[in-house]
């Protein structure tokens, strides 16, 4: 879930001894460190340059593996490098620049081909090659040497400190990870409890607590269940794995919401079951606060009040005239509370912040197949330069921006600040329009906030010692919502930017005034721009749509298999349709962020994913009931019910062979929970495969 533009009490708490403030304050250190021993020891101008290598490396530093921080690092320190090199140089020869820097540009756009974590380092090339256009001309050759040697012997140091710090903190990132896993897991159960209790079933809010949960389960699965080298790791990774049969009974626990609400409506079930998600809700939310702070969580009793009057209820109440559907809904209250006591049992074995797992949930297990690849291979760049290629068009689009940028300020009337301009373009334009969108209105508006903050302190005239510490702490922050929050990343830059101009050029006029009102023409030009060569997200709904009905009939494969159940294989499948989910999940999204021109089906989308999710926990559920039986081979009969199952699943969910589906529901009574489910699952199949025939169909297409 996006971060709310304003911050309640208990997300400011966790964020401070969060990840994301951890990688902040050591980006922050790291840079004043370097650049004031420097200013101490050589003067201000050796400071300058080997400060900004450290400081355009800081913007790489995102919390990580040790080794892939080392990758990432590394090729910024180099890249950057030769971007302030070529910038440098072209101070000598103004009119290189109309070239050099949309040539930098498109470079810095390619490199987001290397997927998400690659835009931070993409930023840092653009970024030193747009601040270098205000630094003054070298006066010789040997200068210009000088300056490019401290600057790579900056930015070299900034990654050694960086290094040693994620070494040093890589045991407490791990936490950190788990934590921010607990607490979205926390903000699930008390969006179920109120559902329980008819205060929230919107589905857009399932989709968007869906997607940030998967999200997030991704980030945390490639923190954790890497580089596990020790007894310690390995408690933090088994912690890990039980927190995803947590999330697993948490998704499978909101399959039959309106069924119980229907039949139970005027009772106390309800409540009861609000009350149980959210001590849940309040359970996850304790152990994450427990393991930032390093304290005990409290017990959650094995026993809880509301579990006794869920099974009060199943033992008392009965409709005044049989009804083949309050059977139904007394089947789904049954296996509602057992999930939920799963849930509570699961809590339960959670070994506290300094105790490891009694059992140990890693035995035989492969972590590396439920990490994402972090691969920088230089072919992934030469595979982006096709024309149907969205990085591709976002480069081109980037260099354009540039261009046009450096065309347009060079006909209006000179000020010194003017490759601000540049930089909101940088900074704003990303591969899709969504974000683009939702940056602007960051941009200007965080801008707007730290300029008036800006502009309150220096009318109060403070200190050299105040200005340098609000320099220190605005970056700090800057650097902290970078991928949590930009609107405060905007707000703290601002800050930055402005009082270090206040700290190196005394005097200058007109400071806020200019800067908001570069922010403005940036955000107008990056705006223009990006209508041009766009990838709107409808163009990918085929092949996402498609990716996700294979990863559904996988997980269908890997639960239903009449044979046996494999846990490596499970796991794997899981995995794969939580990442496919994420996926669609961010799509949708993105697409409601469009111009109304070019969304497709948004509806039909979004019930396509919530039907998927609500299939998926169908089969979690089914998993369980199958383990609670054991390893026994099955009866024939029961083998045949499964092979029939999945057959039709099969034909529901093979792309392109979807309008074999059949849409008439099995008949007969439903005696046993097995049987029950296995008909959900084929029913949200067929309402599957209706709803891919008409997203995919030429009039949703």
């Amino acid at each position: 879930m996006p971060t709310p533009a304003m911050l309640t009490p208990r997300q400011v708490l966790i964020l401070v001894h969060g990840r994301y403030f951890t990688s902040g304050l050591v980006s922050a250190v790291g840079v004043a460190v370097l650049g004031l021993l420097t200013y101490a020891l050589a003067g201000l101008g050796p400071a300058i340059a080997l400060g900004s290598g450290a400081l355009t490396v800081c913007f790489a530093d995102n919390p990580a593996p040790t080794r892939v921080k080392r990758v990432e690092l590394l090729f910024t320190s180099v890249a950057s490098t030769v971007a302030f090199a070529l910038v440098s140089a072209s101070l000598w020869w103004p009119p290189v620049q109309i070239g050099l820097i949309p040539l930098l540009g498109f470079f810095s756009g390619l490199i987001a081909a290397w997927g998400k974590r690659a835009l931070a380092a993409s930023f840092s090339v653009l970024f030193i090659s747009v601040i270098t256009l205000g630094s003054p001309a070298m006066q010789s050759l040997a200068q210009l040497a000088a300056a490019v040697a401290l600057f790579l012997f900056g930015a070299l140091l900034y990654t050694a400190y960086a290094l040693l710090l994620a070494h040093w903190l890589r045991r407490r990132t791990k936490q950190q990870a788990l934590a921010e896993l607990l607490a979205q897991l926390g903000q699930f159960a008390h969006w179920l409890a109120n559902s329980f209790s008819a205060r929230s079933s919107n589905v857009n809010d399932a989709v968007a607590h869906l997607t940030a949960i998967n999200d997030t389960l991704q980030n945390t699965r490639d923190i954790v269940l890497r580089d596990v080298n020790s007894e310690a790791d390995r408690a933090l990774a088994a912690r890990l794995i039980l927190l995803l049969e947590v999330n697993e009974a948490l998704l499978a626990s909101q399959t039959d919401v309106e069924l119980i609400r229907s039949q139970f409506d005027a009772t106390t079930v309800p409540d009861a079951l609000h009350d149980w998600a959210t001590t849940i809700g309040d359970a996850l939310d304790q152990r994450a606060d427990a393991l930032l702070r390093g304290t005990q969580a409290s017990t959650l009793p094995t026993r809880l009040p509301c579990s006794q009057t869920i099974a009060h209820a199943l033992e008392t109440l009965q409709p005044s005239q049989p009804s083949a559907v309050f059977d139904q809904a007394r089947m789904a209250l049954r296996a509602t509370a057992d999930k939920l006591q799963r849930i509570t049992d699961l809590l339960g074995q959670l070994p506290q912040t300094h105790a490891t797992a009694e059992a140990d949930p890693l035995q035989g297990m492969d972590l590396q197949a439920f990490l994402s690849p972090l691969h920088y291979d230089p072919k992934t760049l030469w595979r982006s330069i096709r024309w149907e290629s969205p990085i591709l068009r976002y480069a081109i689009r980037l260099a354009l921006a540039m261009l046009a940028g450096e065309l347009l300020l060079r006909a209006l009337p000179y000020h010194p600040h003017d490759y601000w301009v540049l930089l909101t373009i940088g900074v704003i334009l990303r591969p899709n329009y969504s974000v683009t969108r939702q940056r602007i209105k960051d941009r200007v508006l965080g801008t707007l906030l730290g300029c008036a903050m800006v502009a309150a302190l220096l009318s109060l005239r403070p200190s050299l010692a105040v200005m340098t510490l609000c320099v220190f702490v605005s970056l700090a922050l800057a650097r902290t919502f970078i991928t949590l929050n930009y609107r405060f990343t905007a707000l703290f830059a601002s800050v930055n930017a402005l009082l270090l101009v206040a700290l190196l050029e005394p005097g200058s006029q007109f400071l806020v005034t200019l800067r908001l009102q570069d922010t403005l023409l940036g955000a107008a030009l990056a705006w223009a721009f990006s209508y041009v060569l766009p990838r709107w997200e409808a163009n990918d709904l085929r092949r996402q749509v498609d990716a996700l009905q294979r990863a559904a009939l996988g997980y269908a494969k890997a639960v239903l298999d009449p044979q046996q159940v494999s846990d490596l294989n499970y796991r794997r499948e899981r995995k794969r349709i939580q990442d496919t989910l994420a996926a669609v999940g961010g799509l949708h999204a993105r697409m409601l962020e469009e111009p109304r021109q070019h969304q497709r089906m948004r509806r039909e989308l979004a019930d396509f994913i919530a039907h998927s999710d609500v299939f998926s926990a169908h089969l979690a559920t089914l998993r369980v009931l199958r383990a609670q039986r054991g390893d026994r081979v099955l009866p024939a009969p029961e083998r045949e019910r499964l092979r029939i199952t999945l057959d039709r699943i099969a034909h529901c969910l093979t792309p392109g062979s979807n309008l074999a589906c059949a849409d008439a529901a099995p008949t007969g009574p439903v005696d046993n929970p097995v049987e029950r489910r296995l008909r959900e699952v084929e029913a949200e199949a067929r309402t599957m495969a209706r709803l891919s025939r008409q997203l995919l169909s030429p009039a949703g297409t």
